[in-house]
């Protein structure tokens, strides 16, 4: 058995622990039989709801927490350097710390599944088998998401030296999933046209039209839901690599970029065109740049690393030290140039026209974050960033509206009845934005300490 996974099935899944569990259960589906005694149709229905609850609380949101503490805790017990340096390979310390750190979680909400599954075969009720899928893909999601943002939180931590801690991962976490939002929301991501697809995983009833079919939605939300499950495990274990000195190759990151826009451009593929689903994948990897930029660990030396290799055009050290963001950016662009180049696109589409002027502008804000992630103080180079793109896009945008109207505010923001002066503003202040952060980054000095360690 893999020495971390029964460590930590020793720590969450003692016997007393499991006994005083048992004995909580036993209780609320008691008082659950108790309180449906003169129900005609029995307790069974009942039951199943009350499993369904059980499962959410269990799985879902105590499992999360636990997948997540499995890593802080060791921080916070001054352990987790010594595990670094184990013999446990990192796919074996991913599992072992997602599962066995969530054990008991999964024990408890594993009950409250097959409650839902008696009172479901009870009812005959139909689809119980996808639904049973979609709440376990959701459970693994969730779990290894969080134990992802636990580790991103380590790396970020160590890079400006300070503690990670469970209120700051999740803090961040929240206060991350808000700002994206937000920004998927704005008039540069075209109202989240880029996201609208993904309100289908829990929302869509009958039928779901993507890829230009139509497909039963409860089949899609199960499959999609498992597919993005399996993506975060994976995730994970990249991130617990990198925990364990090693170096990963840009291939997974970039496959799952690919695999998010396909997803996202083929909910409009039947209905708008292929250039308009190559429009939307490009805002979605686009979106994900921006995460990615604050996820990263601000880390100057790797950057000047990566740049002195890639200007020698040794890719094959230049490729583990490649900036996170690096990818989204070049495949966004990609597929923008590809919606230009489809029969049915062209720049002077005003959606099309945007998309490409949003390039530029990402392409400027990654210098932003860039510039305030790399300074003297990098813990408080998140909250400079934000509040450096809010002046540009609130006090900028606001001033060049009530000086030009849609032609001003076109200078500070990518706007689609003005997608040529976006695009020149926007490259303009990249450019300007990008020397000032290669300067600070010191992109001309010599790299420290030459990569050694070979990706794979």
């Amino acid at each position: 058995m893999n020495p971390e996974f029964q460590r930590n099935l020793w720590l969450e899944a003692s016997p007393r622990r499991i006994a005083w569990a048992g004995v909580v259960l036993l209780l609320i589906y008691g008082a659950a039989i108790t309180l449906t005694r003169s129900n005609p149709y029995g307790a069974l229905p009942a039951l199943g709801g009350v499993g369904a609850v059980v499962f959410v609380v269990c799985a879902m949101i105590w499992g999360a927490r636990a997948s997540g503490n499995s890593i802080l805790t060791e921080i916070a017990d001054r352990t987790w350097d010594f595990q670094r340096l184990s013999a446990l390979k990192p796919w074996a310390m991913t599992w072992g710390k997602l599962f066995g750190g969530a054990s008991l979680a999964w024990l408890c909400g594993l009950t409250g599944l097959l409650m839902m599954v008696i009172a479901g075969l009870s009812g005959r009720v139909t689809g119980l088998a996808t639904t049973a899928v979609f709440m376990l893909a959701l459970a693994v999601l969730l779990q290894a998401i969080s134990l992802g943002a636990a580790l991103i939180g380590v790396r970020k931590a160590r890079a400006e030296g300070r503690t990670a801690r469970a209120s700051g991962v999740l803090g961040g976490l929240i206060i991350g999933a808000i700002l994206l939002s937000w920004v998927a929301g704005s008039a540069g991501f075209q109202r989240g046209m880029g996201t609208e697809g993904f309100g289908a995983l829990f929302t869509a009833n009958g039928l779901v039209d993507w890829g230009g079919r139509l497909w039963s939605a409860a089949a899609f939300r199960a499959v999609a839901l498992t597919l993005f499950a399996a993506w975060a495990v994976i995730g994970a274990w990249r991130l617990m690599r990198l925990e364990l000195q090693m170096q990963n190759a840009p291939v997974i990151w970039p496959a799952f970029l690919i695999f998010l826009a396909i997803f996202a451009g083929g909910f409009v593929l039947r209905t708008q065109g292929f250039a308009a689903s190559l429009a939307v994948g490009s805002l979605v990897v686009a979106l994900s740049a921006y995460a990615a930029a604050f996820a990263e660990p601000a880390d100057r030396v790797r950057i000047r690393q990566f740049a002195h290799f890639a200007a020698k055009g040794d890719l094959a050290r230049a490729a583990p030290l490649t900036p996170a963001p690096l990818a989204p950016l070049l495949i966004a662009t990609l597929l923008v140039l590809g919606a230009f180049a489809a029969p049915t696109g062209s720049l002077m589409t005003p959606e099309l026209g945007q998309a490409g002027a949003l390039i530029a502008f990402l392409l400027r804000d990654l210098g932003v974050i860039a510039l305030c992630r790399m300074g003297e103080r990098p813990q408080r180079g998140d909250f400079s960033a934000v509040v450096a793109l809010g002046l540009l896009y609130g006090v900028g945008g606001s001033i060049g509206w009530a000086v030009g109207q849609e032609t001003g505010g076109a200078l500070f923001a990518p706007l689609a009845n003005a997608p040529l002066i976006s695009l020149a503003s926007g490259l303009a202040q990249a450019a300007v934005v990008w020397v000032l952060a290669a300067k600070r980054i010191g992109i001309n000095a010599p790299p420290s300490a030459p990569a050694s360690v070979p990706a794979t």
